[in-house]
């Protein structure tokens, strides 16, 4: 049988037969694209927000849909685009800005519980305590926290239980263990009798530039995030002076390069000047407290763009709830001037421009209250948007996770929460988080 021929744009020739041929194959590769197309559809959810916090520009954008695959927002649309979507979340009434970030905490920490005897408690019951605190604290809109301080690793171990989905919590990044120097911030042989020894202390006591490096190698090796090492005394520690320099510029920069050697970074806890300035000098990323810092050290902090995490929340609790005795600390002030102190001195680190962090020290105060600290910073002096940002865009830099949270963008986590009103306006809204969004996943929903 003859076959009549055509020629194709190419030249080439080819049969009837065959062309009817490509054809059905064309229609079964697009019906393939489509049907695909659907399915990932199908795995698609949506979010329809009244208003979101563009935390970058510092503004509300009305009427948005934030679509989420896994654990990631693949695209920001316009609500009417909604009906496209099987599953689609309904915060039409609500306005939603990123998950929250707390850059100082203590998850495995209830110093704040005098009813609890720390000398009484085997080491399974911080990780207990953590699991409670670490719910509370996603519920309360942190979707990620900067954990500096983990007594006997424990932090560690309540980190990888998050990631494992064990238990419900923010996303961690840990320190473990301080390194303090003997009879420094931390060290609880300074609370015991000269005739007494720890078998374990939950600080990790090093002295001198050579065992600097070696409890950051030891640090390393058990998987920590971050190193945090203590550059001056400190107010829970007995007969720690908060204003008297500890470690050496030396010994911290021991630290530091030790650190740098694998990518980590290191917080000094740091309130008076000096220990600040030796800090920064020696190469630190952040500055934990800054309560007495003075104009010098400001000016240093800004120079070397090193990031201020100052906790008016902790200090507002021991000071002015609890009115704490800080007799011993030799300030020379009251608790009340000392809290003004703290708050002259944050404002003034703001003014000049130095990075300002949030981290509220959760665990001196109950957990799940760290939203408190936004309307403390903006009574200090700070803007409402600014108070946000060094909880989202700031925080997420200082961590090093900036390319995936800390706002909400195409390609970065579907770390989302959702509040009644306008927190540029009320900055207070913060404190009553209906909706929370880690990773994808709903953990918390009061919508009504």
């Amino acid at each position: 049988m003859e076959v009549p021929l055509n020629f194709n744009i190419n030249g080439r020739i080819i049969s009837k037969l065959n062309k009817r041929i490509m054809s059905r194959a064309i229609l079964s590769v697009l019906l393939l694209f489509f049907s695909l197309s659907n399915v990932a559809q199908e795995k698609q959810k949506a979010i329809w927000a009244g208003a979101m916090l563009d935390v970058i520009e510092g503004k509300i954008i009305n009427n948005v849909l934030i679509v989420i695959e896994n654990d990631k927002i693949i695209k920001i649309d316009k609500a009417s685009n909604k009906d496209k979507y099987k599953e689609v979340i309904d915060l039409s009434k609500y306005t939603i800005l990123p998950g929250l970030i707390d850059c100082h905490a203590h998850l495995v920490l209830n110093s704040y519980d005098k009813s609890i005897d720390q000398w009484e408690l085997p080491i399974a019951n911080y990780g207990i305590m953590g699991t409670l605190n670490a719910e509370k604290t996603l519920n309360a809109g942190f979707t990620s926290v900067r954990d500096i301080w983990g007594i006997f690793y424990s932090d560690i171990a309540l980190r990888d239980a998050i990631i494992k989905e064990i238990i419900p919590g923010p996303r961690m990044y840990v320190s473990g263990p301080a390194i303090t120097m003997t009879g420094g911030h931390g060290d609880w042989e300074s609370w015991m009798a000269p005739q007494l020894e720890l078998k374990q202390n939950p600080a990790a006591i090093a002295d001198g530039v050579d065992e600097v490096r070696k409890q950051v190698r030891r640090h390393i090796k058990q998987g920590v995030d971050l190193i945090k090492i203590t550059a001056t005394g400190g107010f829970g520690t007995s007969g720690s002076i908060p204003g008297a320099a500890s470690y050496t510029e030396e010994e911290i920069r021991a630290a530091v390069d030790e650190a740098k050697k694998q990518g980590l970074k290191v917080a000094a806890h740091a309130h008076g000047a000096d220990g600040i300035k030796n800090a920064v000098k020696a190469g630190v990323t952040s500055i934990e407290h800054g309560s007495l810092m003075d104009d010098e050290a400001i000016q240093l902090m800004k120079n070397r763009k090193v990031y201020l995490v100052m906790d008016l929340l902790a200090a507002h609790y021991s000071h002015i709830e609890l009115n704490e005795d800080y007799s011993d600390k030799k300030l020379g002030e009251g608790n009340n001037e000392l809290y003004k102190r703290f708050l002259d001195n944050f404002l003034k680190a703001y003014r000049q421009g130095v990075k300002m962090v949030f981290g509220s020290d959760a665990g001196v105060y109950p957990h799940g209250r760290n939203a408190e600290q936004f309307n403390l910073m903006v009574k200090a002096g700070m803007t409402e948007i600014d108070a946000i940002k060094s909880a989202t865009i700031i925080a997420a830099e200082l961590i090093g996770i900036e390319d995936n949270t800390g706002s909400i963008k195409e390609g970065k986590w579907a770390d989302i929460i959702a509040v009644k009103g306008n927190p540029l306006e009320d900055i207070t809204i913060l404190e009553k988080v209906e909706f929370v969004m880690k990773s994808g996943k709903i953990y918390k929903s009061n919508i009504k």
